[in-house]
């Protein structure tokens, strides 16, 4: 079993903040930012592809400009609160 287990690369996927700027024909540019579950850039970039293409079906063209792309690392769920309680994501 242990030798199966060897063959096997482990692959983590991480989340990856992508902000963007689309621009579809006809439309004024949209500038955005989405969270993508990826193990690499290449499957960054087909995951945004695929995201997009949902979004806006009837667009024949999609020209999108990514500003910036990085990985998000872990958040302590107590700094998301302020002294009052208040909960800031």
């Amino acid at each position: 079993m242990d030798e199966v287990v060897d063959s096997y690369e482990l692959t983590v996927a991480v989340e990856w903040m992508v902000e963007y700027i689309l621009e579809i024909r006809g439309s004024s540019p949209i500038r955005s930012v989405t969270i993508i579950d990826a193990t690499d850039i290449d499957q960054v970039r087909n995951e945004l592809h695929r995201e997009l293409t949902s979004l806006y079906p009837e667009a024949g063209r999609i020209d999108v400009t990514v500003i910036r792309m990085s990985t998000i690392s872990s958040i302590d769920s107590e700094s998301m609160f302020e002294e009052d309680g208040l909960f800031h994501p």
